[in-house]
């Protein structure tokens, strides 16, 4: 049995009975090789998940490759619209046209099987959803929604839907994102975690934490509250004010950050929602937006993370919300919303607050501010729940379920030709 140092470090935070069970379906799959695809390297959850899990994985003996398949502007809008409709209910269509020109662009994506060559394909987010029935080549293959299709307009679904038959398996952040129309034996879970080895999640002293605020232009000596997350129109900036203006008249001299460093490639609404949000922000100088990837380096996410007064999650939609995991494993109580990933994580009034509503937000936003103790207790509880429930073994453990799914019948089908 190959055994990871990499792993070895999270029994102080799983156990070993986790790690053991993750060296036993890593011996199942030894030698096999993965390939994974997706529309970017930098930027979003997709892309920093695939930069920790795919080392430690070969780790164990299990051969992954990572294809990055960038969108033109044309495919990439393409897909920002595709996404308002399956993960915002927006109401519209999926133009028979622009199908047709997105899919010829995907044909044109793979020209060289043998560059590709795997046992299992990992087909990431519904941009490259057809993937699996344009190459056919591509079998078995595994898809993995990580958006919130809860509640999808049902024409974008249909779209979605029609390329899925051609997956082994089908995999979604949680429950209420899974399509009915697939059956359970194909599907799967796969809820996202965090590495708390990351320099984004190690222990930061207040010192250097402080520090780097403070070149961020925050007055540390101020109150702060932050929301951490890219400008996109579901994670709802515009509301993160709004609770500010209300927390203000009570505590006059609280500051907000926003901070979204623009790093994905395909985000292609990223300057439009910040020029929105600017408008939005009126001039104030206690409203800090911070999107330059060079000065929001993972360092300064930690910073503002771990040292914030108090933290908000305002999504609209959320497929899962890592920034708000990341929060609450530094202590953080976050103030979310109903947002199909916000609840699978947050209880209400236990680790952090479900609450929609603007006002009320706002005075769940106070009372934090106001009561450090309950903030210190909530904080507690959030960390706890990050630890039990959201660390990073606990999703190489569906991960590699998920290889053994597909893989088996791929197992069963090289076993019998070995016995002709």
């Amino acid at each position: 049995m190959v055994v990871s140092k990499q792993l070895e470090r999270y029994k102080q935070f799983v156990g070993e009975e986790v790690i053991d069970h993750i060296y036993t379906l890593a011996d199942e799959l030894k030698g096999l090789r993965v390939t994974h695809f997706n529309t970017t390297a930098e930027g979003g959850g997709v892309a920093e998940i695939l930069k920790k899990l795919l080392p430690l994985i070969d780790e164990l003996g299990i051969e992954h490759t990572w294809r990055v398949v960038p969108l033109d502007e044309t495919s990439n809008h393409f897909a920002a619209h595709l996404v308002d409709l399956l993960q915002g209910n927006q109401p519209g269509e999926i133009g028979e046209e622009d199908r047709r020109i997105y899919l010829e662009k995907l044909s044109q994506a793979l020209p060289d099987k043998r560059e590709n060559q795997a046992d299992i394909y990992f087909i990431h987010d519904f941009q490259l959803a057809p993937f699996a029935q344009i190459y056919p080549w591509m079998r078995p293959a595994i898809w993995f929604c990580h958006i919130d299709t809860s509640h999808p307009n049902q024409n974008a679904k249909r779209y979605i839907l029609d390329f899925l038959d051609e997956y082994a398996l089908c995999c979604f952040n949680g429950a209420p994102s899974v399509f009915p129309e697939i059956s359970a034996e194909r599907t799967q879970i796969i809820m996202p975690a965090i590495d708390p080895f990351r320099t984004k999640n190690a222990p930061l002293s207040e010192v250097e934490g402080q520090m780097l605020l403070t070149k961020c232009g925050i007055d540390t000596t101020r109150p702060l509250i932050c929301q951490v997350s890219r400008f996109g129109r579901w994670k709802n900036p515009w509301q993160a004010i709004d609770i500010y203006r209300l927390v203000k008249h009570s505590v006059p001299n609280v500051q907000l950050a926003l901070v979204g460093a623009m790093e994905a490639a395909d985000d292609v609404d990223a300057q439009k929602v910040l020029s929105s949000v600017q408008t939005y922000a009126q001039g104030d100088p206690s409203i800090h937006l911070l999107s330059d990837a060079e000065l929001i380096t993972h360092r300064e996410v930690n910073a503002f993370q771990r040292y914030s007064s108090v933290i908000l999650q305002r999504s609209t939609r959320e497929g899962f919300g890592l920034t708000a995991t990341e929060a609450m494993w530094k202590y953080q109580p976050v103030v979310g919303t109903s947002a199909t990933g916000l609840r699978a994580q947050i209880v209400h009034e236990q680790n952090g607050y479900i609450v929609d509503d603007t006002e009320e937000a706002a005075l769940y936003t106070l009372q934090l501010l106001r009561d450090r103790q309950l903030w210190h207790n909530m904080g507690e509880q959030a960390h706890e729940s990050v630890r039990q429930r959201f660390l990073f073994p606990t999703m190489i453990l569906d991960y590699l379920q998920a290889l053994v799914r597909a893989a088996r019948p791929l197992a069963l089908v090289q076993k019998k030709a070995l016995g002709d």
